[in-house]
């Protein structure tokens, strides 16, 4: 629109011009051309120039309605922004548009200086959460080195155990063997022999022979235990269990013609007065220290 006007006020002072022109006019036509161009050419350089304002006030002008755009999609930004406009610019459309787009933008700047401050919190806290994770990542290795340890000396005294248990055992067998033989030598200590029977049938069995010589009434015999005796002739017994030796007939009387001392036998009597059939051996110990083999000879 200014570039027409501008073109109608020129061709106006032309016509005035040429109204004008006889001889003397001539002169100054050639330089009202001259003049003419040159507001021509000034008109055209304006012209470009406003071309090209207009055109960035356009680009400018989607700029920042891209911006508006976009801000409007911030999370935590108000859908609408009051408005701040007063005066005359109350009532025009870019003047509110730019003071709402600038209170986005001012919205958005107190958003990131919430976020920076939230992010700073946060590396904080990060930081405190690191230096626990640190120490508990050094009382696990503390506690790792521990176990370790303690696996080693298990390993150490499994070692020993087995070593323990190996001689436990030796010596459990060496302690029953030794119980063993403990057993069987008081077994044997304490075993002895008994027999009881007749002279004739002692004598037939090889457990007795008389010793000595006798020429009418002169000299002696004794009835003695035979020099080597069988003990599977005889009847075993624990000394120190038995101390009873029953006689089958003790009214025919009775003599022990072995080593032992006969004053250590006791035999009971009956209501009658007749001996009893049970010899008590008052002390064992002493009783068959001469020897093992006891012979009674009944009769």
């Amino acid at each position: 629109m200014r570039r027409v006007a501008i073109l109608l006020s020129l061709l106006a002072v032309v016509a005035c011009d040429r109204s004008g022109f006889g001889s003397a006019g001539r002169a100054t036509a050639v330089d009202s051309v001259r003049s003419l161009n040159t507001q021509l050419a000034q008109t055209r350089t304006v012209s470009a120039q406003q071309d090209s304002l207009l055109q960035g006030f356009n680009e400018t002008t989607k700029l920042l309605d891209a911006i508006d755009g976009e801000l409007s999609h911030v999370k935590g930004l108000s859908s609408h922004v009051p408005l701040n406009v007063k005066g005359d610019s109350a009532q025009d459309p870019k003047a509110a548009f730019r003071a709402s787009l600038l209170g986005k933008v001012q919205q958005v700047t107190a958003l990131l200086k919430q976020s920076r401050a939230h992010v700073q919190r946060l590396a904080s806290h990060n930081q405190a959460l690191q230096g626990q994770v640190a120490q508990y990542e050094q009382t696990i290795t503390s506690l790792q080195t521990m176990v370790d340890r303690q696996k080693q000396d298990i390993l150490v005294l499994t070692g020993r155990v087995d070593s323990l248990t190996t001689v436990n055992t030796q010596l459990a067998a060496g302690k029953a063997a030794v119980t063993d033989t403990m057993h069987s030598l008081r077994q044997e200590n304490n075993t002895v022999y008994y027999v009881i029977g007749s002279k004739d049938d002692l004598e037939k069995r090889g457990l007795v022979v008389e010793e000595g010589s006798k020429f009418l009434f002169f000299g002696h015999k004794a009835l003695v235990p035979a020099r080597k005796l069988d003990p599977s002739a005889f009847t075993a017994i624990d000394k120190f269990t038995t101390t009873t030796i029953t006689i089958p007939d003790p009214e025919r009387g009775y003599r022990i013609v072995s080593r032992q001392d006969p004053t250590l036998v006791e035999q009971p009597t009956t209501l009658g007065g007749k001996p009893g059939g049970d010899l008590h051996i008052s002390d064992p110990t002493q009783f068959w220290a001469p020897s093992k083999f006891l012979i009674i000879v009944t009769g």
